[in-house]
């Protein structure tokens, strides 16, 4: 074989080595992930006294006032502290509230951006009880439902959606928030229907069944650690975990638990990706599947979070129904829930 002919099948062969590298070490890198869609409880808490709403106090005049209002305190803050001292539960918050005797204080509060800032109000009697207070709903901590997107199985991380948590309650771990996640069971459905979403009904199973702790929650939803993975619920076998890159216009699956702890597939059809949509709306897909419009009328309240899976790999969550037009449903991708 003549010299030049060596050459070139030596250099043909070194190039198909490299490229059979490359593939190995890009499919090494690959982050493989279970899909999730199975329905969980959740329960948040928090290292303060958190405002769920503003209220008005009766006074002895007859007339009535909110402190906390003319204060500037809204929904979504939390009260860390009383002139300087601690006040984790809302008991505690009212006790030391009171044993001030009405005089004017300083709370430290924590907003939505998690930065603390200080307030100064003069508490008001209730009539109804005679105890004071700054007219505010006060809570320690909240439930609601959501769904898992993935787990790892290398990490036992876990990213989850449940906007009926998220939209109250976006602060993270280190700056108060704690919480768990337990395995539910969807008893019901609510089904949707044109100007009315419709709703998943769910459960704490039997016995409670603790799956993991919250670490973060942003408006994107909630990360953790899956601690009791025998407690987890899966219809697959992991696969890639993609991203915007990964996504296109055509056919795709959503999994959704959406009768007892059962997780099924079911088509879509994505008509639009939206790169960087700021309202959580990168993927606009429309149900496809005959089984899901039948049995819930689309997209419902509780199905945020199902995973969405085009080509073997999981791109995006479910976040929003069209209320108008519940078979039409929006999608986050996963590259800004792992943010």
């Amino acid at each position: 074989m003549p010299k030049m002919v060596k050459k070139f099948f030596a250099f043909a062969l070194f190039c198909i080595s490299i490229a059979l590298s490359s593939s190995v070490c890009a499919e090494q890198n690959t982050r493989l992930v279970v899909p999730g869609g199975q329905s969980i409880g959740v329960s948040l808490s928090f290292s303060g006294a958190f405002v769920d709403e503003l209220g008005e106090i009766d006074t002895n005049d007859g007339g009535s006032v909110s402190p906390a209002r003319e204060a500037g305190i809204v929904p979504g803050d939390i009260i860390t502290e009383v002139n300087g001292t601690r006040t984790e539960t809302v008991e505690r918050f009212s006790e030391t509230l009171n044993s001030y005797g009405g005089a004017e204080v300083t709370l430290t509060v924590r907003g939505k951006d998690n930065n603390d800032r200080e307030v100064s109000l003069k508490p008001v009697r209730d009539v109804t009880d005679d105890k004071f207070k700054i007219g505010a709903w006060l809570m320690d901590a909240a439930s609601g439902v959501g769904t898992i997107t993935y787990f790892d199985p290398q990490t036992n991380e876990f990213a989850a959606v449940g906007h009926s948590i998220n939209d109250a309650l976006p602060v993270s771990a280190e700056n108060g928030l704690r919480g768990d996640i337990y395995k539910a069971d969807v008893v019901g459905v609510r089904r949707a229907e044109t100007g009315t979403p419709g709703e998943l009904i769910g459960v704490y199973s039997d016995n409670k069944l603790k799956i993991g702790e919250i670490s973060g929650s942003d408006s994107h939803g909630i990360i953790g650690t899956v601690s009791n993975p025998e407690n987890l619920i899966s219809v697959r076998e992991p696969i890639p975990l993609g991203g915007a890159d990964d996504a296109v216009p055509g056919e795709a699956k959503i999994c959704s638990n959406i009768e007892g702890n059962k997780i099924e597939e079911f088509s879509i059809n994505i008509t639009k990706i939206n790169p960087d949509d700021p309202d959580d709306k990168d993927i606009i897909f429309e149900v496809t599947d005959e089984s899901l419009i039948t049995r819930t009328g689309g997209i419902v309240r509780g199905m945020s979070g199902s995973p969405i899976i085009q080509n073997n790999k999981i791109i995006g969550s479910v976040t929003h129904v069209l209320v108008n037009k519940p078979v039409l449903g929006y999608g986050i991708f996963t590259d800004e829930i792992q943010k």
